[in-house]
């Protein structure tokens, strides 16, 4: 067998494969035999048609039956004599073979593109910000806990702004009469809030049980008509926030101040764990860009395709155009970090042992006692078990690269954050 491997780019190649046929005639002749054999005309037993009559008529049959069958077996051994991997189903062109000469095909596959990273260590300059809890968040989560422990009190006097309404919305056609199939019943909103403010607020004020309110609410392309159906007006009343309410919301609270320090570690927690993302973030993107790496076409395919098949599985409507539009670089982006991250984890010797995996795993069991079968079944299942393999090696290789890496912190308030996303 003779291979000739073309490199057509930096994921592509081309082989050419001629197989002579010296070393395929006995395969042919067992193929041509085993056709003879079942073949079958007038005049003739079954197996005894003569060699001439079969190769005249099943000849260039048996020949395409042999070549289609023969090629797969020789492309594997080019690949392994080769000791190449693709990772697409190669496309095969050319292939050509008759009784007496060579097979030869050729086959167009993708491999992993060769990943020539430069020196990294102590070269990787992130800047990312850290935001500061303040106080506002500790009021609007100690708000919220009030509302989560608040009564519900029924008004008979008519609506005010901060009352829930809870109703039927009838959508209305355009000459005022209900649209056929579309009522959205017993549904809750609360006057003030969301898209139920000033002139929409204000026909709902002072209605009560029982009460017919028009009302147009702002749709995707044009305000859409109601007719709300009041069933209940409620109010909502809100627990004293005191000491006794911080042990009920958090039974590591003696008192209201032990409730707002858990509340600020809480909140400075999840703000961290953003600032982690964001200097994980910039990392990757040090490689992404400073590395010059194709992303292969088969690997963005399969993107997508998981893109569309998410969407079809939320039920949500796509055109297939827009969709590789809007997707193809955030596609390129994540295939171009994971083919480097394989790269790295190989150039730092990473790996993740089964000790390791399962001390993580019984740390989350000292965690949560109370749920120590359902850990145990969850991660006996290999795909749970493999994700957090990955997710624990992610981390590793995370802790290292930030070792190299020279890295700004820029602290702010979360006061700013809120004033950045008011802008927007």
């Amino acid at each position: 067998m003779k291979t000739d491997l073309k490199e057509i780019n930096s994921y592509t190649r081309q082989l050419d494969v001629t197989v002579e046929w010296d070393s395929i005639e006995n395969e042919y002749q067992e193929e041509f035999n085993k056709a003879r054999l079942k073949y079958n005309i007038p005049g003739f037993r079954k197996g005894k048609v003569p060699e001439k009559i079969v190769k005249k008529n099943l000849g260039q049959a048996i020949e395409a039956n042999f070549a289609e069958n023969s090629l797969n077996d020789y492309y594997r051994k080019a690949l392994k004599e080769l000791e190449i991997t693709p990772i697409n189903q190669a496309t095969i062109n050319n292939l050509n073979f008759q009784e007496g000469l060579d097979l030869s095909f050729t086959a167009q596959f993708e491999v992993e593109p060769d990943i020539q990273l430069p020196k990294y260590q102590k070269k990787i300059k992130v800047r990312a910000i850290r935001y500061m809890a303040e106080n506002e968040d500790i009021e609007k989560a100690l708000s919220q806990y009030q509302e989560q422990n608040a009564n519900i009190k029924t008004i008979e006097t008519g609506a005010e702004s901060g009352h829930f309404i809870r109703g039927d919305f009838q959508i209305l056609e355009a000459d005022g009469q209900p649209k056929k199939g579309s009522k959205l019943e017993n549904q809750y909103i609360r006057l003030g809030f969301g898209l139920f403010k000033d002139d929409k607020e204000k026909v709902f004020l002072g209605a009560k049980e029982g009460d017919e309110v028009n009302v147009s609410i702002p749709g995707k392309e044009r305000e859409v008509a109601y007719k709300v159906k009041v069933h209940r007006v409620e109010e909502q009343v809100l627990p004293e926030l005191d000491d006794e309410l911080a042990k009920t919301i958090n039974e590591n609270a003696n008192n209201l101040d032990d409730l707002k320090l858990i509340i600020k570690e809480q909140i400075q927690a999840s703000l961290d764990k953003d600032h982690q993302d964001a200097v994980r973030k910039e990392i990757i993107n040090h490689f992404v860009l400073n590395v010059k790496l194709d992303a292969p076409e088969s690997m963005i395919n399969r993107y997508l395709d998981h893109i569309k098949e998410d969407l079809e599985n939320r039920k949500q409507p796509f055109k297939e155009d827009e969709l590789k539009e809007n997707y193809k670089s955030q596609a390129e982006w994540n295939i171009k970090w994971y083919l480097l991250k394989d790269k790295l984890l190989s150039i730092e010797g990473m790996n993740m042992t089964d000790v390791e995996l399962d001390g993580k795993i019984s740390e989350m069991i000292s965690a949560n006692k109370e749920n120590e079968k359902q850990i145990k079944s969850f991660y006996r299942q290999a795909d749970n078990r493999k994700r957090l393999f990955d997710e624990m090696l992610n981390d590793k290789l995370f802790e290292k690269l930030t070792e190299y890496a020279s890295i700004k912190v820029v602290e702010q308030s979360t006061n700013e954050l809120r004033k950045q996303q008011a802008n927007k």
